[in-house]
């Protein structure tokens, strides 16, 4: 529940005010009064300019064992801010980026956001990578009445009228990956992940998947976050000897894990490992040698040919440096920043609700993932996807290809028929 008499009150009132402001200047130019459009457009000129920059919460791990993945997310962030900025801002606003630094402790991942909420009083949030800090933050933002943009791909199982998703789930990822592994590669999965909902749903939905296609699961184990240790398990590996090691492990643990399963003899032509979480920024922390061969799912890969993968990677190497990689949760990030500068550039006022439901159909064209990406009814976007074998230079050769669909966050796999919640089950700003 929203607490009485917060910041949030002021803003719906400060929105009514100037929608009323608009209304009278409006007015004014469209006849009466002895003002001209020259004088009416300095007048709103100064007006906008008075409103100074819109600021925008940056919510990510620059420090502890998510840097590897969030250091990016951030750097992506401020460029897609630059970009906006250098184009003329939001109706002629400049963004200005707030960021804060949760070092990879979701306690401080509730901190930080209230800080950002409260204190710094930003339009919206944008951030977090794993489903845990998301998880952890949510009652923040609903408590407080504001709005969080996730830009990272997981495991759905949710909608929220205080988030909007960016990132792909699994019927935009996963649902196609399977089958194709069954195919491809062998019957019998087992299964690594990092320890917490999203490696666990993931790999409840791969279960079904693989008994539906008459494949077995010989395997399923977890670790916690940050494990760098894997002798026993690729020990044990070796003694199962599966198809195909499907791996749902996450930021420090995948250089780790890849490392040490070529050093025990592993090799991908005999022993591959399916991913869902190696993107291209894990294969370059472990160095190319030890990803090539494997696989990955994702709904964007660096390599991908579109006119504006190749716009949006030569930006960010021109910032970042030449060695920079882009990947999925990257993109998704980087999306969530324009498709709020879109929503905020036609919604009447900054107020939580008035974003709300501007957010809802915003369009970002020039989405590097290969087709436009919309924001739908139930906060979430449609994505294409795409299956990838990792090469020698630490990029991935495109081996199938699928055309983009929309979200469907409860899926079958998991959520029974009738069991499916009503999306957004409430709206932000009531």
């Amino acid at each position: 529940m929203q607490r009485p008499g917060t910041r949030r009150d002021f803003i719906k009132q400060a929105g009514a005010g100037a929608s009323l402001l608009g209304m009278g200047g409006l007015l004014a130019a469209c006849g009466g009064g002895g003002s001209t459009s020259t004088s009416t457009s300095a007048a709103t000129n100064a007006a906008t300019a008075a409103k100074g920059p819109i600021d925008v919460g940056l919510l990510n791990s620059l420090s502890g064992n998510l840097s590897i993945v969030e250091v990016p997310l951030h750097n992506v962030s401020l460029m897609a801010i630059d970009e906006i900025n250098a184009a003329g801002g939001v109706n002629g606003r400049q963004l200005k980026a707030i960021s804060q630094d949760y070092a990879s402790d979701f306690t401080q991942a509730v901190q930080k956001s209230d800080t950002l909420i409260n204190k710094y009083d930003v339009a919206i949030t944008i951030g977090g990578y794993t489903s845990a800090s998301r998880v952890a933050v949510i009652p923040t933002f609903r408590d407080n009445d504001a709005i969080f943009f996730y830009g990272t791909y997981f495991e759905g199982l949710e909608c929220d009228p205080n988030v909007f998703y960016s990132g792909a789930v699994p019927n935009q990822f996963l649902i196609d990956y399977v089958p194709w592994i069954l195919s491809n590669l062998g019957k019998t999965f087992y299964i690594v992940g990092s320890d917490y909902v999203y490696p666990r749903t993931v790999s409840a939905i791969v279960r079904k998947l693989v008994a539906q296609g008459g494949g077995k699961v010989v395997a399923d184990r977890y670790f916690p976050l940050g494990t760098t240790d894997f002798g026993a398990v690729i020990s044990d590996i070796g003694t199962v000897k599966p198809d195909v090691v499907f791996s749902n492990l996450v930021a420090d643990s995948v250089p780790a894990f890849y490392k040490q399963y070529r050093s025990a003899g592993f090799t991908a032509a005999k022993n591959p490992i399916a991913a869902t979480v190696t993107t291209e920024d894990e294969v370059a922390a472990m160095g190319a040698e030890n990803g090539a061969g494997h696989y990955m799912s994702a709904t964007y890969f660096q390599s991908l040919p579109n006119d504006n993968n190749k716009k949006f990677v030569e930006a960010y190497q021109s910032k970042y440096g030449a060695d920079a990689v882009t990947f999925m949760p990257l993109v998704g990030t980087y999306n969530a920043v324009w498709l709020f500068a879109k929503a905020a550039a036609k919604a009447p006022d900054l107020s939580p609700a008035s974003l709300s439901k501007a957010l809802i159909g915003a369009t970002f064209d020039e989405n590097p993932e290969g087709a436009p990406i919309t924001i739908a009814s139930d906060h979430f976007c449609n994505h294409p996807s795409y299956i990838g074998q990792a090469n020698k230079q630490g990029q991935y050769d495109i081996v199938k290809s699928f055309e983009s669909r929309p979200a469907d966050p409860f899926p079958p796999q998991v959520v029974p028929a009738g069991k499916r919640p009503e999306c957004p089950v409430a709206t932000v700003g009531k």
